[in-house]
């Protein structure tokens, strides 16, 4: 019996930057996609929110997609959002309640064909 391969048109674009520390340290990436992965490797031991936000026009402006992820211990975090067309996409801290976080953002954009 042979062995079957079979591969979809799917995509995954992974992305990753160096740390986001202060409030509106934003990561964004070109996305022209409706579905994103958002995810989030945090040390540093404070608590902050982290809004996810996308654009229709290259940037210029921002809609949110989720501002209510607060994040008060460190770890690692992924959120997953579908049906949400945009051209970018970013992970921001929006605020900081106590402490200096350490947020190594990660984002990955899927695309169907």
């Amino acid at each position: 019996m042979a062995l079957t391969v079979s591969r979809g048109t799917n995509l995954v674009e992974h992305h990753q930057n160096t740390p986001l520390t202060a409030v509106d340290h934003s990561f964004e990436v070109h996305a022209d996609s409706s579905e994103f992965t958002f995810a989030a490797v945090v040390t540093g031991g404070a608590n902050f929110t982290l809004s996810f936000e996308a654009s229709y026009n290259g940037g210029g402006t921002y809609f949110e997609l989720d501002s209510s992820k607060t994040i008060n211990s460190n770890g690692q975090y992924a959120y997953f959002y579908t049906g949400k067309p945009a051209n970018r996409v970013r992970m921001r801290i929006a605020s900081i309640s106590s402490g200096t976080p350490s947020v190594v953002p990660i984002i990955a954009v899927a695309y169907h064909g």
